[in-house]
């Protein structure tokens, strides 16, 4: 089974929805796929009074065959902050062992796995480990997602220097569209982030995801995404 680990350069940049759009596109070529959080904090409550995690149904939904939820994210926590906090006001803590073992679990069912971070590369998951250590410890190759914003430029490198910095593999960086294109007057950056990005870090592929969009695609058509993620 091939693992994929998708993070970010801040929370709130769209790794959910780059993950499952990418979870798609591998479903659509008749590969096996199978998407995993392996630490969520943040509830939500449905109509019925239930709780819910809307990221982790996400990435359920995308799969197509609604997997068991502790299946896709085997440890949640009510607080939206950092996981190891959020355990903490449970008077809980959050099994570094489980958050590999639970990629384990996924081999009879998929032959690509989607892995979503929580928030950035030093994101802390438990009071020992961070994200970072969490991808040194998968050493797979790694998909950095970066919001097409005023500021992309410096948080992206920061992010993609620091994973290679620990010996890993970007496999790609995806420029994420996290505002309607008519917002984008006041944010000059939009129109020129891509070029940039491709200036300073010409040796890491960039995917473009637009603004709602259902799939990952090169801005300028020339390569495909899951090509490079299949060989990466």
């Amino acid at each position: 089974m091939k693992s994929l680990l998708v993070t970010g350069t801040d929370t709130g940049v769209g790794k959910t929805w780059v993950t499952c759009a990418l979870v798609r596109q591998f479903c659509q070529l008749g590969i096996r796929t199978g998407a995993y959080k392996p630490v969520c904090s943040g509830v939500e409550i449905d109509q019925s009074g239930c709780d819910f995690w809307g990221d982790v149904e996400s990435l359920r939904t995308a799969c197509g065959t609604s997997p068991a939820i502790d299946l896709v994210c085997p440890q949640r926590f009510r607080a939206a902050v950092a996981p190891n906090v959020a355990a903490a006001k449970e008077n809980r803590a959050v099994d570094d062992a489980l958050l590999l073992r639970g990629i384990e679990e996924w081999r009879p069912f998929a032959d690509v796995l989607l892995i979503e971070g929580a928030g950035g590369i030093f994101c802390p998951l438990s009071d020992e480990s961070t994200m970072m250590d969490f991808a040194f410890s998968m050493k797979s190759p790694v998909i950095v997602v970066a919001a097409n914003r005023l500021g992309v430029i410096n948080h992206t490198r920061l992010t993609v220097e620091a994973i290679q910095a620990k010996g890993l593999t970007v496999a790609a960086i995806v420029l994420n569209e996290v505002m309607p294109s008519e917002n984008a007057d006041a944010d000059p950056s939009l129109s020129t982030n891509a070029l940039q990005l491709q200036r300073w870090i010409p040796a890491v592929p960039l995917f473009h995801c637009g603004w709602n969009a259902i799939c990952v695609a090169s801005p300028g058509a020339n390569h495909d995404i899951v090509q490079i993620l299949q060989t990466a």
